[in-house]
């Protein structure tokens, strides 16, 4: 009954998820850049299967990112190794918070929905309010619920969406998510569109925050995906916005911002992300 109840408001979300905006990334690369992507995300996999924070220690956080971003290259054998990686760590440090939503999306991908519904699925259901910004708290809920095929909770956020508040005060990445969410359960967008293109800077990329002096990476490429997400037209923006994007390739990978001169798996993530929703 529940899948039936929340198909409707899925079907965009599947028809846009981060994994098919992504692999439309690989669409405008050229070969070399590709390959040299393709390196960086491979080196970036630690032995155990995880992939690796700037400390260079396997992370469930960051190797959610290594999985899509490896998938999108079409890195099969990357991929088949965070399997065993994730289920070690599940058992090992039984996860929490953000962590639990990255072993949920990460178990779903790796084929794992079932042991971990099992195992986890209760937790994972009493954490929708485990961020301060419920908003973003019910958008990973989204994710985790979305790739765990949990219908049932699917459908109870979006009941719950009407009482979360969504206003000015709340940060660029925050106000992506929200859109994300609003647009998936057809509630208006007009309103958010506008708050979050308040954050955009007039030359290609948005800052976390309206007073923030830097535009970065993360709130470019989050929010280029709730825009495409909602269908909003970026031609206008698109040819700064590339360029700016492409301003942060070092060495294979994608940086945070324009100050800073290390790659990490998490910002090429963002860095595909990017490329991806401004092609279309």
């Amino acid at each position: 009954m529940f899948r039936f109840l929340a198909a409707p408001y899925l079907q965009e979300f599947e028809d846009k998820s981060p994994e098919k905006i992504l692999k439309r990334s690989v669409d405008i690369l050229d070969t070399t850049i590709f390959s040299e992507i393709r390196n960086y995300v491979s080196n970036s996999q630690a032995s155990s299967g995880g992939f690796k924070d700037r400390a260079g220690n396997a992370d469930l956080y960051y190797t959610v990112f290594g999985w899509f971003t490896a998938d999108a290259l079409g890195m099969k054998e990357e991929c088949q190794k965070v399997g065993p990686y994730v289920s070690g760590e599940i058992s090992r440090k039984n996860p929490e918070g953000v962590y639990l939503h990255c072993a949920a999306v990460l178990s779903s991908v790796t084929g794992m929905a079932r042991e971990f519904k099992q195992s986890m699925g209760a937790r994972l259901r009493k954490s929708e309010g485990m961020n301060e910004q419920m908003l973003y708290g019910a958008f990973l809920s989204l994710l985790s619920h979305y790739y765990l095929g949990d219908f049932r909770s699917i459908y109870r956020i979006r009941r719950r969406l009407t009482s979360l508040s969504m206003n000015d005060s709340l940060p660029c990445p925050v106000t992506a998510a929200s859109l994300v969410l609003a647009r998936s359960f057809r509630k208006p967008v007009d309103g958010i569109v506008d708050r979050l293109m308040s954050f955009y800077d007039g030359n290609g990329g948005f800052r976390a925050t309206r007073s923030t002096p830097l535009h970065d990476l993360l709130s470019t490429a989050v929010s280029l995906y709730a825009l495409s997400f909602c269908g909003y037209d970026l031609r206008e923006i698109k040819p700064d916005s590339l360029d700016f994007t492409d301003s942060l390739f070092r060495d294979g990978g994608f940086s945070g911002h324009p100050l800073d001169p290390d790659p990490d798996i998490e910002y090429t993530f963002y860095g595909l992300l990017a490329l991806g929703s401004l092609n279309h």
